[in-house]
């Protein structure tokens, strides 16, 4: 028996889409998570009299931590497993929320932000590699991108929450909500996530044939007699030595050049998506307008990504990732553009929710590292071409924090931001593996049918 085979070519089974949903979840908790503070700098920035640029730092302090969480902490989910990993990384979530309650100056807030950010940088590339490792490849991508889509629904769904909550509740509510949700999925992970079953038949921890075939009942498929011998995977390097030596694997001949061109195009959508979430809500208010206006602009954004998050595996799927994701970058770019001569509420509105939602093709990235990298390192993969990316993350609204401060507005940040998702656009047209499907077959010795 084959598992890769077999979840590649059966059918969705309940089992599957409970965990896919699941982690469509914990992503839509990590954008409530990692918004919080765009949503809460208008107030939080008048409170605590915080200038553009100190504001600009306060947001690059979670995604700094992303950059580190993704690097240090997803690898262990290679080494560890899936759930051991999540376990740690919602734990140093809420951890980061909810110690916002007790913050009383900027560098508390600043340190507890950047704890949030390492918990959630072992979070998304887990959630990506469990979506392809439990999806049949017909739906992989569309499985994928739609896993990611919880990020803008979540973020979405703080906006609407802004409004409502902190004109009496204080900013300071948006994170206790977050981190006590933050601690009520914890048990849920092992309630609703199995171990993913190609992990296990690597690695073959204790217990390992029980949890797989635990599994395959929950599929109505055949149960495994044994697990296959452990002579190669005993040799392989243990620890830190194993996740230096996926390290070298990303930078061998087979990997070298799509490795380098998807760290390219992460690097190039994040350093954009970032200062567009952190910043449209700061900029629609420095226009004059509301608090209220400013969370709408910000929710509208957000919704746009949802749709762009939701469609591009459906289209991959169909058309391809390489081509896919590339269109809605260029798409992205030419959007931005337009800002110059987009005039009144309605023309900006519509434009920002078409930026969100071509924006939102950047997450057909986290397919592209499901496909070119082997289960043994794929977590370490996804990891660390969103670590370097966390880069341009980190990067990004600190550098609309210095225009800002300079006296730019919207349209002339959008320009200047416009040129980063062309080249990320192009790094992506010029993949060659993207649309190659991956993943090891193990043959496995099925038990025995009752006569």
């Amino acid at each position: 028996m084959d598992i890769r085979h077999l979840i590649d070519h059966g059918p969705m089974t309940g089992v599957q889409l409970r965990a896919v949903t699941f982690c469509f979840f914990l992503n839509m908790l990590d954008g409530i998570d990692i918004l919080a503070i765009s949503f809460a700098a208008p107030p939080l920035s008048r409170e605590w009299r915080i200038e553009p640029a100190t504001l600009g730092v306060v947001f690059s302090a979670a995604l700094a931590g992303m950059m580190a969480g993704s690097m240090l902490l997803a690898p262990l989910g290679d080494a560890i497993g899936r759930r051991k990993l999540l376990a740690i990384a919602l734990s140093l979530i809420a951890l980061g929320m909810l110690g916002v309650m007790f913050a009383d100056s900027v560098r508390a807030l600043l340190i507890l932000r950047f704890i949030t950010g390492c918990g959630l940088g072992g979070v998304v590339p887990t959630m990506a590699a469990y979506a392809a490792e439990l999806s049949p490849q017909r739906h992989r991508s569309f499985a994928v991108t739609l896993v990611q889509g919880g990020y803008p629904l979540g973020a979405t769904i703080t906006g609407v929450l802004a409004a409502w909550m902190m004109p009496t509740l204080g900013w300071q509510s948006l994170f206790v909500l977050g981190g006590v949700i933050t601690v009520i999925s914890l048990p849920l992970v092992y309630f609703l996530l199995p171990e993913s079953p190609e992990f296990l038949l690597s690695k073959q921890p204790p217990g390992a044939l029980e949890r797989i075939n635990r599994m395959l009942r929950g599929m109505g498929q055949t149960e495994l007699a044994a697990l296959p011998s452990t002579a190669a995977s005993s040799r392989e390097p243990k620890g830190p030595r194993q996740i230096v030596a996926a390290l070298r694997q990303l930078f061998s001949a087979q990997h070298r050049v799509d490795t380098l061109l998807l760290w390219v195009a992460f690097f190039m959508s994040l350093l954009t998506l970032y200062f567009l979430q952190n910043w449209v809500p700061q900029l629609v208010a420095n226009t004059g307008q509301t608090d209220s206006q400013a969370f709408s602009a910000g929710t509208i954004l957000n919704l746009g990504l949802f749709g762009g998050m939701a469609s591009v595996g459906y289209f991959a799927d169909h058309f391809g990732l390489r081509r896919v994701i590339a269109t809605y970058l260029a798409a992205t770019a030419l959007t931005l553009l337009s800002f110059s001569y987009l005039q009144g509420a309605t023309a900006v509105a519509i434009g920002l929710g078409v930026a969100g939602f071509t924006q939102g093709g950047f997450i057909g990235l986290y397919a592209v590292g499901a496909r070119i990298y082997p289960a043994a390192i794929r977590i370490t993969g996804i990891g660390w071409a969103i670590g370097f990316a966390r880069l341009g993350a980190v990067l990004g609204p600190w550098l609309a924090g210095v225009l800002v401060a300079r006296g730019m507005g919207m349209a002339g940040s959008f320009l200047v931001f416009a040129v980063p998702l062309a080249l990320g656009a192009l790094a992506v047209s010029s993949m060659r593996s993207a649309e190659l499907s991956s993943g090891s077959r193990v043959a496995l010795t099925p038990s025995p049918k009752p006569h």
